[in-house]
């Protein structure tokens, strides 16, 4: 695993730490909303690696067909592919059909915001 990855993998745990340290707390104070809490943790698990992080920057401007993501990232087709159905089952991305083509999007602004936390959490 290279230091980006190690990077990476410690920001969405410290994330999904403090999520479920947050949880515990406001349970008992219940200013924030559990289902939030749940869903936040199931999203930072499915990120948790470097290539599904590549396709959410990909597809925060725009929707893009396999290909497009795959020429971006620069995985092969079947990884891509793979990363995406996954991402889609668990309701990060919605994908529509064109013809042959499947174009995929974010399926919320609550992925945008997790990738502008990660942005905020730079480690240098």
């Amino acid at each position: 695993m290279d230091l980006d990855n190690i990077e990476i993998s410690f920001i969405l745990t410290q994330i999904e730490n403090s999520l479920y340290k947050r949880n515990e707390i406001m349970n008992t104070v219940g200013s924030l909303d559990s289902k939030l809490l749940q869903k936040a943790s199931k999203v930072l698990k499915t990120l948790g690696h470097p290539t599904r992080l590549a396709i959410i920057e990909v597809l925060e401007s725009d929707d893009r067909n396999v290909t497009d993501i795959q020429n971006a990232i620069g995985e092969p087709q079947a990884i891509t592919s793979q990363h995406l159905r996954l991402m889609e089952n668990r309701d990060i991305l919605v994908s529509r059909k064109d013809g042959v083509q499947v174009y995929y999007s974010l399926k919320d602004e609550f992925i945008t915001q997790i990738l502008n936390c990660i942005r905020r959490c730079e480690l240098h």
